[in-house]
């Protein structure tokens, strides 16, 4: 009997420590297939797909989609943003699990092309800007991801955080490339040709005025043009980066070639059309201009009879051109006192060295003047020798920090007491007069009548 109840208790014994060990054992789970599934769906971008991961009440499919594939954008735009979807990848790492709290946590490594480092930004056109992304180093983000498994299906806690995350790129504050730059094109002009016509033109060009929000964006494509005359190719412009809202392009001598020109200088007649696009080649806008010549006989030159105290208290000088007149600034023109020898508006010392007129224009005035410089002793200029000036030159328009000017100078070891006149042209061939200017030099030096 003893025998018996010994062999029981040692079963007894042997249930109680199995039924120990039973009730320590802990469920199997394994969240690793739904954070790879989540993260593989969050990689596609599919937000039909990442709407399951969320309770019903938590968000919609448009909301994903706000995140994922904003509205609004057009193919430019998403070319840029896919060029980033391409990089995401991820590897997901083994969970820690808290059987207490039923949860679980994963760390996962999202790996993207890093689209703010600076090369990426350096970039000048989509080209460069995919080859940029591609040998930067990846942006590595190690996403903290909480798995909850107490209930009957697995389930991601706060999805949203992490699409959020993930997708930062496509956010207004990070979108790396505004759209087309059609959309940013808010006016376009030809410079110095309201009605779209040209008259002896050496150069023509248009303004082209982009929208300041263009660049708050990382990114911003570069812009090419093209000139043609009729249906013939005349120039292609490199990519150019815009750096400012309003951009001037422009067709000159060195860009057109000379058989482009006429025997005076100035571009042959016909229609000319400017037409802009972005680095990809989608067209910003397009214009045409008029260009037509006139020949001009040779004009007179000829010079106001003043007397000596009018140039004393007057600026002297006389417009020819009409059209020139109306770019002119002429309370900033005037004669330039480049060595402290004025006593006058229009009078210097004899001990002056430089003779200069100051021709105040509009900033876009480009093209080159032809000018002549002439002596006379009386203050008609009647005899003086057309032929023979005392200097000729030409000049283009300078920019200074207030204004742009025609620095028309001559400069001189000595200046004869007497009257000076200056002889502005629009052509090399001295045949049209922009306009005349004189001043008078007197016998005595400066420091003499300043008493310095």
């Amino acid at each position: 009997m003893r025998d018996i109840k010994r062999i029981v208790s040692i079963l007894l014994a042997g249930c109680i420590i199995i039924t120990a060990a039973g009730c320590n054992k802990q469920p199997e789970v394994d969240v690793r297939p739904v954070c790879e599934a989540f993260f593989a769906d969050v990689k596609e971008g599919n937000a039909s797909k990442l709407i399951t991961y969320f309770d019903s009440s938590d968000t919609t499919v448009e909301d994903l989609n706000s995140i994922i594939n904003p509205s609004g954008l057009n193919e430019e735009q998403n070319a840029y943003l896919d060029a980033i979807r391409k990089t995401n990848d991820f590897t997901v790492q083994d969970p820690v699990y808290d059987y207490e709290a039923k949860t679980a946590t994963v760390f996962v490594s999202f790996y993207q092309a890093d689209y703010l480092a600076s090369e990426v930004k350096a970039a000048k056109d989509f080209e460069s800007y995919e080859s940029a992304l591609s040998s930067v180093p990846n942006k590595i983000q190690t996403l903290n991801v909480t798995v909850d498994f107490s209930g009957e299906t697995q389930k991601i806690v706060d999805p949203k955080v992490l699409i959020d995350t993930v997708y930062a790129f496509t956010s207004a504050e990070n979108n790396v490339m505004p759209g087309k730059l059609k959309d940013y094109c808010k006016n376009a002009e030809f410079v110095l040709a309201p009605e779209r016509i040209y008259t002896n033109a050496k150069e023509i060009g248009i303004r082209v005025t982009f929208d300041k929000a263009l660049f708050g964006y990382s990114f911003v494509p570069g812009i090419r043009y093209y000139v043609l005359k009729g249906n013939d190719p005349l120039y292609t412009s490199d990519v150019m980066e815009i750096t400012e809202e309003v951009v001037r392009l422009d067709l000159t001598r060195e860009m057109a070639g000379d058989s482009s020109y006429n025997e005076n200088g100035f571009l042959t007649e016909g229609i000319y059309t400017f037409k802009v696009t972005d680095d990809r080649d989608n067209e910003i806008i397009s214009l045409n201009c008029r260009v037509q010549t006139k020949t001009y006989e040779k004009e007179t030159v000829a010079f106001k009879n003043l007397k000596n105290d009018y140039y004393l208290s007057n600026l002297v000088f006389d417009f020819k051109d009409e059209d020139m007149k109306t770019n002119v600034y002429e309370y900033k023109s005037g004669w330039w006192d480049y060595d402290g020898t004025s006593i006058g508006k229009s009078a210097f010392g004899s001990n002056t060295k430089t003779l200069g007129f100051s021709l105040a224009v509009n900033s876009d005035i480009t093209g080159e003047l032809y000018y002549d410089y002439f002596y006379s002793k009386d203050a008609d200029f009647k005899g003086i020798n057309l032929e023979q000036p005392l200097s000729s030159a030409s000049c283009k328009p300078s920019a200074y920090e207030d204004q742009t000017c025609y620095n028309l100078d001559y400069s001189s070891e000595k200046f004869e007491p007497g009257f000076y006149g200056i002889v502005v042209y629009s052509d090399a061939s001295k045949t049209h007069i922009v306009m005349t200017a004189a001043c008078i030099v007197v016998k005595e030096s400066s420091t003499d009548i300043k008493g310095t």
